[in-house]
């Protein structure tokens, strides 16, 4: 099979650097009104129910998403391509299917369960996880062949579509958390059918004749301990949310966590999904063909840039968080600023602090990763015990802060050293003093007293700009040819 050529890491981030844009878009058009349509209580409802569908969907996938990424085979002809069909993507899902169809049984027979459904909200979210998951299944096999623009295409679509459908009928029909899901499932069902039509005329075969148990094992070995880390980090936010329900017995406190917690995930997602996506391909890529040096140095070069994104973010954060929340909630969501804020911080940070410690996976060392994921979540559990009865809704974010900072300090330790890198101290010490910069004349000056929301966020995006990225591209030389030499490539790859 010959490899089609693929677009360059430029191109790559330049789309999902869109797509980020796109999707944040779509949360800035319909968290606000979201936010004044539907109660604490139905808040809450969704939180629980959507904490429950993400942990059944990661659980039911068995992490066959992982290994129709890592699987596929880009050499081997029409036979490796038939195998990887059966393999990777046909009986993975047919086996989510049988799980998805267990489910479906219990939650009708079991009337403990049943009690919980809310209406339809609890039918509509479980009836939701197979689209979802086939969604998911061919999102890996787009990543896998490259196929970023389409990718984007079908992420930003779908969200749109989301948007659409979710406050038309929210709206029109039934400001619930029933509604919303109705909505959801209607764009996920369209979804999924068109995904099908493309894997049909991209002639991927998948035949039950060419399976090889072998190779379907292989993938569950791979994808299991991925799954793992995936539930894991789905628990660092979401289980929260079900212990608030069970510590306190107050849905609204779980629609105050929920608020804030959402949009603090958007804001990490606009930051870092773009990066880490295209970083990921180039530095799989580098490692194999160059060695560990390369990514080495591609990662320090990444990171000299983002500390100056994350300082500035970080700071931005601290000074005009709450008027950037309230202006998108409205001020009946006023007790959800904690959660937002604070969440906030510990996303981008963690973006970094990630960045720095990645390289397990490039050594395949997904038992590591599990571990880690293990441990960050039986801390999460533990602290939420000790935590929320005493804090209520702000002990549950303290308990993802100590479980999100568990897993990082597990990563910085396990990360082979060969792949560690940190962000030049220069440069780290030039943001850190520009970062506190800004945070002084902005509470010295109160923001120059001004009052709305519009205003200060408008004073403050000055203050970033004249006394932040003025002086370090003044001062950091690195940084100017950094972004100069990206601006080439990205003008290349236009003409191109």
């Amino acid at each position: 099979m010959v490899e089609a050529a693929r677009p360059g890491i430029a191109t790559h981030f330049l789309r999902y650097s869109l797509g980020s844009v796109l999707v944040m878009l779509a949360g800035v058009v319909s968290f606000p009104v979201m936010a004044r349509l539907l109660d604490y209580t139905q808040y809450g409802l969704l939180g629980i129910f959507d904490s429950v569908v993400l942990v059944l969907a990661a659980v039911f996938k068995f992490g066959g998403q992982h290994a129709a990424l890592r699987f596929y085979p880009h050499q081997g002809g029409a036979g490796a391509l038939a195998g990887y069909g059966a393999n990777q993507i046909l009986i993975p899902f047919l086996g989510s299917c049988v799980l998805w169809a267990v489910a479906m049984v219990v939650f009708a027979t079991a009337p403990q369960l049943a009690r919980y459904a809310h209406g339809a909200a609890g039918w509509l979210a479980l009836t939701s996880l197979l689209p979802t998951i086939w969604i998911s299944m061919t999102a890996a096999l787009m990543m896998a062949q490259e196929r970023s623009g389409l990718n984007v295409l079908v992420n930003a679509g779908s969200r749109w579509l989301n948007v659409v459908a979710v406050l038309g009928i929210v709206y029109f029909v039934s400001r619930t958390a029933s509604g919303v899901y109705a909505g959801r499932l209607t764009v996920e069902l369209l979804v999924a059918i068109a995904l099908a039509a493309w894997v049909w005329r991209q002639k991927v075969p998948m035949h039950w004749r060419d399976r090889d148990w072998v190779q379907v094992f292989a993938g569950v070995r791979y994808g299991v301990p991925l799954m793992a880390n995936e539930i894991a980090v789905i628990l660092l936010i979401t289980v929260d949310r079900l212990m608030l329900q069970g510590l306190t017995g107050s849905t609204d406190a779980v629609g105050v966590y929920s608020v804030g917690a959402s949009l603090a995930l958007q804001v990490s997602v606009m930051l870092h999904a773009a990066l880490n996506i295209s970083y990921f391909q180039v530095s799989v890529r580098q490692f194999e063909t160059e060695g560990a040096g390369a990514v080495v140095r591609t990662k320090r070069r990444v990171l000299n840039v983002l500390i100056y994104v994350v300082v500035a973010a970080m700071a931005g954060l601290l000074a005009v968080g709450r008027d950037a929340f309230l202006l998108l909630t409205g001020p009946s969501k006023a007790e959800s600023v904690p959660v937002f804020v604070t969440l906030c911080l510990m996303f981008v940070a963690g973006g970094l602090v990630d960045l720095c410690a990645s390289g397990l996976q490039l050594y395949k060392r997904s038992m590591t990763v599990l571990t880690l994921s293990s441990l960050a979540a039986v801390v999460n559990v533990l602290l939420n015990v000790l935590l929320i009865p005493r804090f209520g809704v702000m002990g549950a974010v303290y308990a993802t802060l100590g479980s999100a900072a568990t897993f990082g300090a597990g990563s910085w330790i396990a990360c082979p050293r060969d792949l560690f890198a940190l962000p030049n101290t220069q440069t780290t010490v030039l943001a850190l003093g520009l970062g506190a910069l800004v945070l002084w004349v902005a509470w010295m000056t109160q923001l120059f007293g001004l009052a709305s929301h519009h205003a200060r966020l408008a004073a403050m995006a000055s203050l970033e700009a004249v006394l932040f990225a003025g002086p370090a591209l003044m001062l950091d030389h690195n940084l100017r040819n950094a972004l100069l030499e990206q601006w080439q490539r990205w003008r290349r790859s236009r003409s191109d």
